[in-house]
């Protein structure tokens, strides 16, 4: 199965910290261990930023077409994940969209979600980061379909299988539409989770497709599953924590040593540095 990664940069003095780092090494290495190829998609800046580490060969493919976001229009500091949705719209079924900070441990099947759509679980709705259709506001005449259902479930999108192209396609092209006509001048959260994950399950039911989650919230809390780790919460506990950063930086290590023994003496003047 094809996989890919998206690293958008947006500023000159773009880094990433180590943890990251770390953590976006063993996510691609690990993918490619158990489950496939994957490819990196980014801008100029950022492919330059990774290159001058000496990482780029995690990556069985590096695309830059991401500086064509700018043609886009989009406020990328409110659709932060836009690049992500671009990256996306480039791919050809069947393929895997995974975060930097997404780890998956062993091998997946994909076949029961044949063309349909498998993501890691599902979000309630209906609640300050998924409100209602009164929350948003547009600059033109955009117009909500009147047959969106706002009662499905959202999609956490951190890791997401795309079966068939025409649900890439109908998915990316109105997200663009959505992003694009939004009045983002007091726009929050809400309207970057609903382009990228609440709109993914309206989509696919009004495509009469299936979506199906791998795992829930319940199993997430409840640490009833050990095939995947998704930092995403931890971020923040280790820019507040070097310590507790420096920690998780020496288990990725241990765990790249243990796992690409080849890789790790490669890079390991590399992985030192960064």
């Amino acid at each position: 199965m094809v996989a890919f990664h998206t690293l958008r940069t947006r500023s000159d003095n773009f880094s990433l910290q180590r943890f990251e780092l770390l953590t976006l090494m063993l996510s691609a290495l690990e993918w490619k261990k158990y489950n496939g190829t994957i490819k990196l998609v980014t801008d100029q800046r950022g492919f330059e930023y990774l290159n001058n580490l000496g990482i780029t060969d995690i990556y069985d493919e590096i695309d830059t077409s991401l500086d064509e976001i700018d043609s886009l229009n989009i406020d990328e500091v409110v659709f932060w994940a836009g690049a992500k949705l671009l990256a996306l719209s480039k791919q050809s079924a069947p393929c895997v969209m995974i975060d930097l900070d997404f780890i998956v441990w062993q091998k997946l099947d994909f076949t029961p979600y044949k063309d349909n759509v498998a993501v890691i679980h599902f979000e309630q709705v209906n609640n300050f980061i998924y409100p209602s259709i009164e929350h948003f506001r547009f600059n033109n005449d955009f117009k909500f379909p009147s047959t969106l259902d706002w009662s499905v479930e959202a999609c956490n999108t951190a890791f997401a299988y795309f079966g068939a192209n025409d649900i890439i396609k109908r998915y990316c092209d109105f997200a663009f539409e959505f992003m694009q006509s939004a009045d983002t001048s007091n726009a929050g959260l809400p309207y970057m989770v609903f382009a990228e994950q609440r709109w993914l399950a309206m989509c696919m039911k009004l495509m009469r497709r299936e979506v199906y989650a791998l795992s829930s919230l319940k199993d997430l809390f409840g640490r009833r599953q050990e095939y995947f780790t998704h930092i995403w919460g931890y971020k923040q506990k280790f820019r507040d924590d070097p310590n507790l950063a420096e920690q998780f930086c020496n288990d990725c290590l241990g765990r790249l040593k243990h796992d690409f023994p080849d890789t790790f003496n490669n890079f390991s003047e590399v992985l030192i540095k960064v």
